[in-house]
């Protein structure tokens, strides 16, 4: 290497030296990005994707709060259940309006005897009877009645919603025999949804017919499980829902029903929130001889919202040969505790 490359090369060095000197002592700025500038959209300018339901979510703030009475009440006949009903409706609701679905003639006979001047109990007769047939009744239509009768009572709980609306407010929609309308399921599912060929009830119960064509029970459980359908939508727009029913025997049931079972489709048991089971024993004096007083006490079966209540016993009606009847009611189904409230 000559000695003016040496030099020059030295040079180099030197002043790189210097600039890199110089780039560490000047101070390090820091180059920050500024965000983008995002627009405010308030909720009123916001548009949902799901319009449907963010209509149902804004709609859940009702006129009428939902419903915590799902309850069947059961016993045999004349143990005054359709009587507890009508008595808690008219307590718990003074200017409240009842629809009852009457297939046992149950609630009509209630009101006729105690609350005859009382406008706001509205009782319909499901059947729908024909003249043409050697049979009283048209089961379908008679179904189609049941259904129709629920969905008015949705469409008047669901106009009073509304916060301009006027008049009685729809409270309680009572169905008596239920069982009745179960054995009306599986009269429906015989004539009409089976391949029977049957003309009517008399005719699809005729034991040979049934034996060739079988059952599907499915059929009858789905019909039945229509009625469900309905109550508890009513429940959900603040409406009480009362079933009635009836026993019938049974040999192989477990200890607590007695030797009898809830005569209705087995889905009710749990379905329902509330069971209430009705029952009328005669007093007896020491030596076994009647008294002619008759106790009528309820027994809270099963009690889903309010657990204390669970196997608690009632008495809320009393007769006696001789004397006025005393009648007592439930405190629960009128107060609401049924449903938990306090």
């Amino acid at each position: 290497m000559s000695g003016w490359e040496g030099l020059a090369q030295g040079n180099d060095q030197t002043k790189v030296a210097e600039i890199v000197e110089e780039i560490l002592e000047e101070p390090v700025v820091a180059q920050v990005t500024q965000p983008p500038v995002v627009e405010k959209v308030t909720s009123s300018q916001f548009v949902s994707s799901f319009p449907d339901i963010e209509a149902e979510m804004n709609a859940q703030k009702p006129t009428v709060a939902p419903s915590d009475v799902f309850c069947g009440v059961v016993g045999h006949e004349g143990t005054g259940k359709s009587g507890l009903v009508l008595d808690a409706h008219v307590q718990k609701y003074p200017d409240g309006l009842m629809i009852a679905v009457d297939f046992d003639n149950g609630a009509l006979s209630c009101k006729q005897a105690h609350y005859r001047n009382n406008d706001n109990i509205r009782v319909f007769s499901p059947w729908v009877m024909q003249m043409e047939d050697r049979t009283a009744y048209n089961y379908l239509l008679t179904f189609q009645r049941v259904m129709d009768l629920g969905r008015y009572a949705i469409e008047c709980a669901e106009k009073q919603q509304a916060g301009n609306f006027e008049g009685p407010l729809l409270r309680t929609f009572f169905v008596t025999g239920v069982d009745q309308f179960d054995g009306m399921c599986i009269d429906c599912m015989k004539i009409y949804d089976l391949d029977m060929d049957a003309k009517d009830a008399i005719e699809a119960s005729h034991s040979k017919l049934n034996k060739e064509v079988g059952w599907n029970w499915n059929i009858r459980a789905t019909r039945f499980r229509q009625l469900t359908g309905i109550c508890r939508k009513l429940n959900a727009l603040g409406v009480d829902v009362y079933w009635e029913s009836h026993l019938k025997e049974d040999k192989d049931s477990q200890p607590e029903f007695e030797g009898w079972k809830f005569a209705w489709h087995a889905s009710a048991n749990k379905d329902l929130w509330q069971i209430i089971w009705c029952k009328a024993k005669k007093v007896r004096n020491n030596d076994g001889s009647p008294t002619g007083e008759v106790q009528h006490t309820a027994t809270f079966f099963k009690s889903k919202l309010n657990p204390n209540l669970h196997n608690q016993e009632r008495l809320y009606f009393v007769t006696k040969k001789g004397e006025n009847a005393q009648w007592y009611g439930l405190p629960e189904l009128r107060d609401g505790a049924i449903g938990g409230q306090q």
